[in-house]
């Protein structure tokens, strides 16, 4: 719904959920096109205004400001961390999608989160959102190669309890999934993959951003105190 209330039909090109993001197209005439700015260059305290319809349509084109509380803010959600731009100004049910705009009338991020406590909403960055935006024009999906498993880091006081290794504890797997079909099980222990050490699952993440979906990949797993390598094909991942 154009702004005026003109409704026009929208294409759906590409989504991912993992991130909240989705690229629709219109086919509609002179329409103004937004700036987008440079998220690299956001400030805390510089001013940040979103827009967006908070509780429905009903309240399109509402406009809050605030100023940007944080940036680089980490943040958890669901099984996934996000870096996100994180603003006092109100964002509310309804605003995701919408824009944070700087004091330039450029958008610096997508309004798409909110706590529960006041005062606290984030926003993908617009360096973060538009390369996936981008990739979703192109291929229409994102690739994200994975094994299909929930994961946490083996801490010292384990070390010490059970004598495990440094490394990645597997504490669910996806049935059907690729480390399922490896023969993995849970309490498994990634300690390698394609023969170099694995000790954080930002390294884990990493190392498997540089392979594509469908590729075989070797890990070095631990179990029952022995170590042993399993090739496994990577998997897409959804959300």
């Amino acid at each position: 719904i154009l702004k005026g209330g003109k409704e026009v039909k929208a294409t759906l090109i590409g989504k991912d959920s993992i991130t909240d993001v989705a690229v629709i197209k219109i086919d509609e005439p002179d329409l103004t096109v937004a700036k987008i700015g440079d998220s690299d260059q956001v400030r805390q305290g510089e001013l940040a205004i979103a827009i967006g319809n908070p509780l429905g349509h009903t309240l399109a084109g509402t406009v809050t400001v605030g100023v940007v509380s944080a940036v680089d803010r980490e943040i958890t959600y669901g099984q996934h961390e996000f870096t996100m731009i994180q603003t006092d100004a109100a964002i509310n049910p309804g605003n995701s999608g919408g824009a944070l705009v700087n004091a330039q009338g450029e958008i610096i991020g997508m309004n798409t989160l909110k706590t529960y406590a006041e005062g606290l909403g984030f926003a993908i960055p617009t360096n973060v959102f538009i390369p996936i935006a981008q990739q979703l024009i192109s291929d229409g999906s994102i690739e994200r190669p994975g094994i299909g498993v929930i994961i946490t880091e083996v801490t010292d006081e384990m070390i010490e309890t059970y004598g495990f290794p440094k490394g990645i504890a597997i504490v669910q797997i996806a049935p059907s999934g690729a480390a399922d079909k490896a023969g993995l099980l849970p309490k498994d222990i990634i300690v390698g993959m394609e023969e170099k050490p694995v000790k954080t699952i930002d390294e884990l993440k990493e190392m498997i951003a540089k392979y594509k979906v469908g590729d075989i990949v070797k890990f070095t797993i631990w179990r029952n105190e022995k170590e042993f390598i399993v090739p496994i094909k990577l998997q897409q991942l959804y959300g």
